[in-house]
């Protein structure tokens, strides 16, 4: 159901944002749609209103940029440690090698 929000800026990088898979350009996404989400919230101050529904939605868009980032942590992580484990696998498997040649 469509709401009177639905063409912000913020609603469009924040669905960017969490549809994105590609992990190289998650985190850059994610900064875009915090960065337009605090504009937005700088906005509907100085517009006379409650604006109770954008402001639900904006704050549940937090949370799930804030677990996003989480994910990417943890993604980063992973691929780091994977990175070091492949290095380790390799100069085991070439150290034999190099003590031959000593």
């Amino acid at each position: 159901m469509p709401t009177d929000y639905d063409k912000e800026k913020w609603v469009e990088l924040y669905k960017e944002a969490i549809s994105g898979l590609e992990h190289a350009k998650m985190t850059g996404r994610i900064g875009h749609a915090r960065t337009e989400l605090a504009a937005r919230i700088k906005k509907l101050r100085d517009i006379p209103g409650l604006h109770a529904a954008e402001l639900h939605a904006i704050d549940h868009a937090y949370r799930t940029l804030r677990f996003l980032e989480q994910e990417e942590e943890r993604y980063a992580a992973d691929e780091k440690r994977r990175a070091i484990e492949e290095a380790l696998h390799k100069l085991r498997w070439i150290a034999p090698k190099i003590e031959k040649l000593k």
